[in-house]
């Protein structure tokens, strides 16, 4: 690694000017994807759009009355529902001591591993792709540990995680294997230690994390204003690679960019806001009509000019009313508001169909209802929104491991290439229920379904009771699943009888019963038959 002490400014201030080839072309749709979410009434002054032959007074009055359903949160916030909706299975018999405290304060704020797995899933599908580091404020002693356990607990050490979006993500670079050689992130701090002293500026910081080491570098204002970039502290990285996590919305091998969830659908939103603000003035201008009147009747100075103008919306028309016309109000033609809410509807419903969550809106949401769709219709919505969930359920399991895998390394733990994963996200989001599964068992088994579809059948139903049960145990239950389902005795019979008289099974013999009587014979008949055992039986 170069040295930073001794590096010149010009290197230095080029070090944290420098941004990755996709940074400048993506960062206003990042901040663009980030403001839809967001909301507030800011979004408005920057997405709501003048029309033609509108007036600065009028589009000022349309921006503040303007309004919006923010469905680029709804679909965001709705996966993230169903995602953490199933369960998550997290093996807390298999995991280290290490581990399981980490699960417990995942982040310096003492958030769970499954409430900082929601925040990461969130602005993954806001950004795209977002990057998680694992950092400790672990002390070195001896082997580069601590000591004990009781030293961690009295120094107040430990291992945590946050979140880096990928405007503050300014450049990085990547080995031949495609693997993080260093990264370099942007950080704000303030000056806010004393109550009293500080100042409360807002200044820059400049992390490069490479694989042995870390540097921080501070932008500061020097005399006459000449900025200047200061090494302020570094330190050693004892993991031997970049302390941090990729995590996408969706798998891609993009090294600098992933496919947000929203990536479509905040614009589609942004014209849904900025059509009822149209339908907005349109209403306004439909409820209070403009005023058309004879221009000879508007004479500055008389006493009724005043008046006239405080009509309406103090706008008024004038013609010529030479021929004798008289005032009337007008109104815009009221079938535009019509055109305004059949595209505003439409566009909402893409929004949703296109993540397959048209179920998820109500006769009201759409005007038209829902219950017109067919079941295939439903049944492929159910399928898209599946394979969106399973997808993302996959890209937070790989990355929730992938942190699992440096905690390990922090704490100390020796990692193998072969580690069972401690962390399993759902394969699929079907909504059955155990009781659900227990039916379709009964039913396999009445249609004699082969062995092998009742066998994985009954590894979703030991799924759905223990979610949380250990390696070994699994294994054992496994295992347990290749002599099952149990052959019924009737067919182990059949295999097994052999002639008319029968076969011995070790020491028991299995023999033909005797005929019965059948159905519709004479009662004399029968009762020669009783007679005979009769006789017989004296």
């Amino acid at each position: 690694m170069p040295d930073f002490a001794t590096a010149d400014q010009k290197m230095l201030k080029r070090m944290i000017e420098r941004r990755h080839p996709a940074y400048d072309d993506l960062l206003p749709h990042w901040q663009f994807l980030e403001a839809c979410y967001e909301g507030g009434r800011r979004w408005f002054a920057d997405n709501v759009f003048r029309y033609m032959k509108e007036g600065d007074t009028e589009f000022g009055d349309r921006v503040k009355r303007a309004y919006r359903f923010n469905h680029t949160r709804e679909v965001v916030d709705l996966v993230n529902k169903y995602i953490f909706k199933a369960d998550i299975i997290r093996n807390t018999d298999d995991a280290p001591e290490g581990v399981k405290r980490f699960w417990q304060r995942a982040t310096r704020s003492n958030l769970t591993i499954d409430q900082f797995m929601k925040e990461v899933s969130k602005k993954s599908s806001i950004y795209g792709r977002v990057w998680a580091f694992v950092d400790t404020n672990m002390p070195a002693v001896g082997d580069g540990r601590v000591a004990t356990l009781a030293d961690e607990k009295k120094l107040g050490a430990r291992v945590y995680s946050y979140i880096v979006t990928p405007p503050h993500v300014l450049d990085l670079g990547y080995d031949d294997e495609d693997k993080l050689n260093w990264i370099m992130v942007h950080e704000s701090a303030r000056d806010d230690a004393d109550p009293l002293g500080s100042t409360g500026a807002v200044f820059s910081r400049f992390r490069l994390w490479t694989r042995t080491e870390w540097f921080l570098f501070e932008l500061r204002v020097r005399e006459r204003n000449k900025k200047m970039v200061e090494l302020v502290d570094q330190g050693e990285n004892r993991l031997g690679e970049v302390p941090c996590v990729r995590v996408d919305h969706i798998h891609s091998d993009d090294p600098y960019n992933a496919s947000a969830l929203i990536a479509d659908i905040a614009y589609l939103d942004r014209a849904v806001a900025n059509y009822l603000s149209n339908l907005d003035a349109i209403i306004q201008d439909q409820t209070f009509s403009q005023l058309a009147m004879p221009a000879q009747g508007m004479l500055p100075g008389e006493e009724g000019y005043e008046k006239i103008l405080e009509l309406g919306t103090k706008r008024i028309f004038t013609y010529d009313g030479e021929h004798g016309s008289k005032p009337e109000f007008i109104a815009p033609d009221p079938k535009q508001a019509g055109v305004v809410l059949d595209v505003i509807n439409k566009i909402i419903n893409e929004i949703y169909h296109t993540v397959g969550m048209a179920g998820e809106r109500t006769k009201q949401d759409n005007a038209v209802g829902i219950d017109n769709s067919s079941g295939v219709a439903k049944a492929y919505d159910f399928e898209r929104m599946n394979a969106l969930l399973a997808s993302k359920a996959d890209s937070l399991d790989n990355a929730e491991n992938a942190i699992v895998r440096l905690v390990k390394l922090y704490t100390g733990e020796k990692v193998k290439e072969d580690d069972v994963d401690l962390v399993k996200y759902p394969d699929s989001f079907d909504v059955r229920g155990l009781y659900d599964e227990f039916e379709v068992a009964e039913r396999l088994s009445l249609i004699e379904a082969p062995d092998e579809v009742r066998r994985e059948q009954m590894r979703q139903v030991i799924d759905k009771l223990w979610p949380r049960m250990a390696a070994s145990l699994r294994a054992k239950l496994e295992a347990s699943l290749k002599d099952w389902p149990p052959q019924p005795m009737d067919q182990i019979g059949a295999a097994l009888v052999k002639g008319e008289g029968g076969a011995a099974i070790g020491s028991l013999s299995i023999k033909r019963q005797p005929q019965q009587p059948t159905v519709g014979a004479s009662k004399d008949s029968t009762q020669g038959q009783n007679n005979k055992g009769a006789k017989t039986a004296a």
